[in-house]
């Protein structure tokens, strides 16, 4: 019998979700059908998934102190703490240092704290023997050796930041701009909450979604690839939507799967989730990042599930849990081609949003879901937290997808207006 408990045996039991934004809900959902009560951590009381909480914590998803002594004081009060989690949010350190102070199911802290850090990542798969780019480290102490660093690692380079997610402080430089790349070192350093920067030697090619848990015993386990369609030709890596599943050859496919498998081993992941971005360069496959959470761009939380069918929501909590899961949730049980797409509306404070229900009745749409609302100002797109919106739409076939969110993209229309109009 796999881990699927009746509701009556664990009522008395709660379940810690780390976050409590919009990924966060369906990952409630599936602990609530599980039959455990939930606590719910975030540092605004106003967030979207304090209404679902059973228990609400006010703190930081990044306050790995305050969360331990938040979680001391209710075990001393008799609360029984059954499992923790944070997915689809960069809180893997606090995760991991959680659930072993409570002697709970989850991956290795360390591992944890360096899959959460680009450059300690890097510094230890080079030290592995696995390829990685040309890289440098920056922060205030060397900002001055900038120009060799650059001419080290040549052009074309990236400027990232290094623990922080959604593109933040990215930016790609095709030839010698200096000036630009000291610019964007330091908007790098301002949003990493280390305040390093990394300056690295920019892989081409197409990107992956490569998602993967570890169960309880070990066992590596394969959920699902998809594809990322990025917009890189103004210097900004900017995601412009997802396709699931992958168009990549099964051979590839395996590769990808194994490369994983092999680096999460090395550094550690015995259990839960090993998440990569990965590129498929003309020299094969290589990670770009890993991390010990499931993907956060609404993959295994929307666009999987009315894709495939999948649950690996699921698959993660009871994994958390510590018990077993069935094979079946990662089966594809619907063969269905899966899209996703924004609309990058202009720039200005959004006036009128309209046609979501018009969109809503088209067959073949699933779900959208505004970051931004009415009276919100629109930004430059320059990174990918900057998306208004995420369409989400599925067909028998990627044609068929394709169409569908067309029909969508022509009915929902976003207005903005520029201020002085």
């Amino acid at each position: 019998m796999y881990g699927e408990i009746g509701m009556n045996h664990v009522q008395n039991e709660f379940f810690w979700v780390i976050g409590g934004g919009l990924l966060q809900l369906p990952l409630i959902s599936e602990v609530k059908d599980l039959g455990y009560k939930v606590i719910v951590s975030d540092r605004t009381r106003s967030c979207i998934c304090a209404k679902e909480a059973d228990i609400f914590i006010e703190a930081d998803i990044f306050d790995t102190k305050g969360h331990l002594e938040e979680a001391f004081r209710l075990k001393g009060s008799g609360i029984k703490i059954s499992g923790v989690l944070a997915a689809g949010i960069d809180a893997t350190v606090t995760m991991a240092v959680l659930a072993k102070s409570l002697n709970l199911p989850g991956v290795d802290p360390y591992a944890a704290y360096i899959t959460n850090n680009k450059d300690l990542f890097r510094e230890v798969l080079r030290k592995l023997g696995y390829p990685v780019p040309k890289f440098k480290v920056i922060n205030m102490r060397n900002f001055k050796e900038m120009g060799s660093a650059v001419k080290e690692i040549g052009y074309p380079l990236i400027v990232k930041n290094t623990d922080t997610s959604g593109s933040r402080g990215t930016k790609i430089f095709y030839e010698s701009d200096l000036k630009g790349i000291k610019e964007a070192v330091k908007n790098a350093m301002f949003v990493s909450r280390s305040k390093r920067a990394l300056i690295e030697k920019f892989w081409v090619g197409e990107e992956q979604t490569v998602e993967t848990i570890f169960d309880i015993n070990g066992k590596f386990h394969p959920c699902f690839i998809t594809d990322r369609i990025f917009d890189k030709s103004k210097g900004y890596a900017l995601e412009l939507g997802l396709r699931h599943p992958t168009a990549l050859p099964k051979k590839i496919q395996e590769e990808m799967y194994s490369l994983v498998e092999r680096v999460a081993r090395d550094l550690g992941i015995r259990i839960g989730a090993a998440k990569a971005d990965m590129i498929l360069t003309n020299q094969g496959p290589r990670i770009i990042e890993m991390t010990t959470r499931l993907s956060g761009g609404f993959d295994c939380q929307y666009l999987v599930p009315a894709a495939t069918g999948k649950n690996v929501l699921r698959v993660a909590v009871l994994t958390a849990l510590g018990k077993k899961f069935s094979p079946e949730l990662l089966v594809d049980k619907k063969h269905k081609v899966g899209l996703t797409a924004s609309i990058w509306p202009e720039q200005g404070k959004i006036v009128a949003i309209e046609g979501v229900g018009e969109a809503e009745k088209i067959p073949g749409f699933e779900k959208i879901f505004f970051r931004y609302n009415i009276g919100d100002v629109v930004e430059s797109f320059v990174d990918c937290t900057k998306r208004v919106c995420f369409i989400i739409v599925t067909g028998n076939d990627e044609p068929a997808a394709k169409k569908v969110l067309q029909r969508v993209l022509n009915a929902v229309k976003i207005v903005t207006r520029r201020p002085n109009e």
